[in-house]
């Protein structure tokens, strides 16, 4: 669990810029495709829609919402419709006066399932069954790409006694992932919402993000199709081709996005990633340990990447003068003649719950004179910082250092 900024975003709002400068001169269009959905996918549908036009000079009006507030519209000048589940697509398929070809349906992109908890976690909800305790106040969406998200993510072990009680703990059943947003800003009492990760992203200053285990997690995809209407336009064939290449990709994944392995991702490697960072340089910024605030970026950005920390396993080596980093307040104290205790203990306590090991060298811990019951409770010892970092190379972790 941690906040999430999104550092890609950056990058992405720069090319954006370069695109509208480079077609400033234009004075319209040359072209105008329509384009509707529901809101979840719309953060990424704009960016590519902006970068792609820009590019052709080709105004993609999107439309994003419930279905019900642009459905009629659709029907008049639709040139393609996205979703966000594949139910929902084959809802549009059966809507009469959309007229989607059936055979131009492509599958883009797919999003985990999370769950947002209040800021800090004051709850403690660390995965999915800690929302089965009594007395917790849960939100699920029971509309849009989330119908029976909740209980599609319980009834995964099918025990059903997981589902009994996540159902006596849900007390808000919002109609839309819209209306959701808004009741988690105006009711403070809800202390956990069921939904997709890409939902953190408006809420990133009022939520943290919970990854659920593999054992209940759920994905569901994000699909594009042409109108009968759309079929008839080259650039509307394009702009689906553009969404599916590595470019599009790209945009995806800066919002939270999966994308497949390969040609399309900047990421050859996913899951079980193994590194081990050796601390052993005292610099500080934003009074922590700047080494503990690189570490924690290093976990942001495989998350903007679309890689939960669950895949992440980091061992921190620390040795030499920020060992004092990993004393408990009164050993700190002590040790720094200061009053206070220890300012790093909350980020080393956020880091370990997602997943990073701490490793002290005992010849430094010698050396001080510390006892294990100096150390915060998180931190292992090893005999010597060197030789731990060479076996663990050794058996393929990633050196890197601060």
């Amino acid at each position: 669990m941690y906040r999430l900024t999104n550092p890609h975003r950056v990058t992405l709002l720069i090319l954006l810029v370069i695109q509208a400068i480079s077609t400033a001169s234009a004075c319209a269009a040359d072209e105008v495709l329509y384009l509707y959905g529901p809101s979840g996918p719309s953060p990424a549908i704009r960016d590519a829609a902006m970068v792609f036009g820009g590019e052709r000079n080709i105004e993609i009006e999107v439309s994003s919402g419930p279905v019900e507030t642009w459905v009629e519209e659709a029907k008049k000048n639709a040139d393609f419709v996205y979703s966000s589940a594949e139910f929902m697509m084959s809802a549009f398929m059966r809507r009469e006066g959309l007229g989607i070809e059936r055979n131009s349906v492509t599958p883009l992109y797919m999003r985990p399932s999370v769950v947002l908890v209040r800021p800090g976690n004051p709850k403690q909800i660390n995965d999915f069954p800690d929302l089965l305790r009594p007395g917790l106040k849960v939100m699920v969406v029971n509309g849009s790409g989330q119908v029976g998200l909740w209980e599609d993510m319980a009834g995964k072990t099918g025990d059903i006694r997981t589902l009994r009680a996540l159902r006596r703990n849900i007390s808000v059943f919002a109609p839309t992932s819209d209306d959701a947003v808004e009741t988690w800003k105006t009711n403070p009492d809800i202390d956990a919402w069921i939904t997709w990760n890409i939902w953190f992203a408006p809420l990133h200053d009022q939520a943290d993000m919970v990854h659920v285990s593999d054992a209940y997690r759920i994905y569901r995809q994000c699909s594009i199709a042409l109108t009968s209407r759309g079929s008839k336009k080259p650039a509307a064939n394009e702009f689906i081709q553009f969404l599916a290449s590595s470019r599009g990709a790209e945009i995806f994944e800066s919002w939270g996005w999966m994308i497949p392995p390969g040609d399309s991702s900047r990421l050859a490697v996913r899951q079980d990633i193994c590194a081990v960072y050796r601390i052993n340089n005292d610099e500080w910024a934003e009074g922590v340990g700047k080494g503990l605030l690189r570490l924690r970026g290093l976990l942001e950005d495989y998350e903007a990447m679309g890689v939960p920390a669950s895949e992440i396993h980091i061992c921190a080596v620390v040795h030499g003068e920020p060992a004092y980093w990993l004393l408990e307040d009164d050993a700190y104290d002590a040790f720094t003649k200061k009053k206070g205790g220890n300012p790093n203990k909350d980020i080393i306590h956020e880091l370990c719950k997602l997943g990073v090991s701490f490793e002290l060298c005992g010849r430094t811990m010698k050396a001080h004179g510390w006892t294990p019951n100096d150390l915060l409770p998180e931190v292992k010892i090893v005999p010597g910082a060197l030789p731990r970092i060479i076996d663990l190379q050794l058996q393929g972790y990633a050196y890197l250092r601060f």
